[in-house]
């Protein structure tokens, strides 16, 4: 029972963060009318930060996609989350930067998926995997079916880059 009221708990924080990210978003466009998947999904804050709490961490608990995830990170910690967040706001019609973007630590997000994937060996059913369970955080914090598709779609173009390299 603890364990539900603490699921609920972390749901009510993520829709509630996700509704303060579209807010801020919208305050934050002037009235110009960006209406895209981004801004819906709070840019890259909103986005960045539905990473870090839920999708990372059911990523990493998953059993086909865990083994891949972990032992393969060679970057510091919450660097990946924020070049993917930066890539996801870009490519669903934010104002981040495509690829290069330089982070606080002075991390560089890298311009390769193949680059950055190189020696992991992912086939695609992890790859399937890890944007159903994109999907599947996404529905459980409200996100609309449209929006989760148009993510998928994202993460779907970055296959190849990812895929047995």
């Amino acid at each position: 029972m603890k364990k539900r009221l603490w699921y609920g708990f972390g749901l009510s924080v993520v829709v509630i963060g996700l509704l303060a990210g579209v807010a801020r978003a919208a305050e934050q466009d002037g009235g110009n009318g960006n209406n895209s998947v981004a801004a819906r999904l709070g840019g890259f804050q909103g986005i960045l930060a539905f990473l870090d709490r839920f999708v990372v961490p059911a990523e990493v608990a998953d059993p086909v996609v865990g083994p891949f995830f972990v032992p393969n990170i060679k970057e510091p910690a919450g660097d990946i989350e924020q070049c993917l967040a930066m890539l996801l706001d870009h490519d669903l019609g934010g104002s981040s930067p495509h690829f290069g973007a330089i982070l606080q630590d002075q991390h560089q997000c890298r311009s390769s998926m193949s680059d950055i994937h190189r020696g992991f060996r992912i086939p695609d059913r992890v790859i399937d995997r890890f944007i159903a369970i994109v999907g599947e955080q996404a529905a459980m914090a409200g996100v609309a079916d449209a929006d989760i598709q148009e993510v998928a779609n994202v993460l779907e173009r970055y296959r190849g880059g990812v895929r047995n390299k």
